[in-house]
């Protein structure tokens, strides 16, 4: 089952799917530090996530 990540950094509300947490982690530090110039912990990125049905 594919996970999803919703950034809340301020104003931000990007969406990241993917079909695998490991994939989940990188997309979702590429995003924070190309538009936050940060990173997210890969323990917080895995509380965060969802389970969402269907592909990324």
């Amino acid at each position: 089952m594919a996970r999803q990540w919703t950034c809340n950094e301020h104003e931000c509300k990007t969406e990241i799917r993917a079909d695998s947490m490991e994939e989940l982690i990188e997309q979702v530090n590429a995003h924070m530090a190309e538009v936050h110039d940060s990173y997210e912990l890969e323990e917080m990125i895995e509380d965060a996530s969802v389970e969402v049905a269907g592909d990324a």
